[in-house]
């Protein structure tokens, strides 16, 4: 059965983008939640790489505000619709936790390049299920979208703790703490089977800077929670790695403390802090490295204003285009370790 396509997705001048002469991918978006505007709409005005070309959700007049908002040419009827489409070269997925594995998946199998929010999978079966699937030479590329990835700040730093310059790197301390309006009601955050709780939602940020800056090799895994979140869902989650070096890495994630992002290193000559790190998501701005003693409270590197989801997005299409590596054994190692922390701390489980 041949599916309806528009017309501007089967012709080849549909793949100019701006009336310029650089072809752009076009894109599909599977879901119209409120990420998809920052994440995804927002950055295709300015990366002429890529067209936003479709969007379907599962209450269509989502996807049609948005289409209406961003003049997306095309609403599918349903999300299978959208992979169904044949002029698509990739999709974006901003559906629920719990969906974004199974949807990968079908979108691969549908041959369309894969960005999937954070978290890729919930689960290691989910991330086994998607690695047996891209051990096909032919399948096409899959990408998370974990947006603080894509930013020289973190090869900056790691150069920094490779050099020694300060000493030897004994301590890490991270703390990510998002207010959970109105306890996240009727939100997949309060919700333990749709990948629910502060850990999940947030912990990935802490575990990728930890792989680019150290490695996720830990000797010994320590963590706990209250779990009295919605649904018995962790609202505030404390978790500690300890290396064989010594160093010691602790992070508090949180849905009850006031904001923050931070990154805390402590070397034995200085402590560096990366200051509100998620700062990029809202717009173009800088990020500093800077010295936080008493008495040094100096930048030590500063970074040009940028856009985390620009960035994302650029990489995005050197990804589809096979200029950049998908990097996907790291994601794996993510979930795999992620799993790890989580059942820890529900061994440990903290009654209050």
């Amino acid at each position: 059965m041949q599916c309806a396509v528009p017309e501007y997705l089967c012709c080849p001048d549909a793949c100019m983008k701006n009336g310029c002469d650089q072809p752009a991918y076009r894109l599909g978006i599977l879901g119209a939640s409120n990420i998809a505007v920052p994440a995804m709409l927002e950055p295709a005005r300015v990366v002429e790489k890529v067209r936003i070309a479709a969007i379907a959700n599962r209450t269509l007049e989502k996807a049609v505000k948005l289409a209406e908002a961003y003049q997306i040419p095309y609403v599918a009827g349903s999300l299978e619709e959208l992979l169904e489409l044949g002029g698509l070269d990739g999709v974006y997925i901003a559906l629920s936790n719990e969906l974004h594995a199974e949807w990968a998946f079908r979108a691969l199998e549908a041959g369309k390049h894969v960005l999937v929010e954070k978290p890729m999978c919930l689960h290691p079966e989910e991330a086994e299920r998607l690695r047996l699937v891209k051990e096909s030479s032919a399948a096409p590329k899959l990408a998370e979208g974990l947006m603080i990835a894509f930013h020289p700040w973190q090869q900056a730093l790691k150069s920094i703790v490779d050099s020694g310059q300060f000493g030897p790197l004994y301590k890490i301390s991270t703390r990510i703490s998002v207010p959970a309006k109105d306890r996240y009601a009727g939100n997949y955050r309060s919700v333990k089977a749709k990948g629910g709780g502060a850990f999940a939602d947030l912990g990935c940020y802490w575990l990728q800077f930890l792989q680019t800056l150290i490695g996720l090799q830990p000797s010994e895994i320590r963590a706990k929670s209250a779990f009295d979140g919605p649904e018995g869902c962790d609202w505030t989650f404390q978790a500690a790695l300890q290396y064989e070096n010594g160093l010691e890495a602790e992070c508090l994630t949180s849905f009850e403390l006031p904001f923050r992002a931070s990154h805390t290193l402590h070397f034995a000559q200085t402590v560096l802090t990366v200051p509100d790190f998620f700062r990029p998501v809202k717009g173009f701005y800088k990020i500093k490295i800077r010295h936080d003693l008493p008495d040094n409270r100096s930048t030590l590197c500063e970074f040009e204003p940028m856009n985390y989801y620009v960035n994302q997005l650029e990489a995005f299409a050197e990804i589809m285009s096979g200029q950049k590596a998908e990097k996907l054994e790291a994601t794996w190692e993510r979930v795999h370790l992620q799993s790890l922390i989580m059942a820890e701390a529900q061994q440990h489980r903290v009654y209050l």
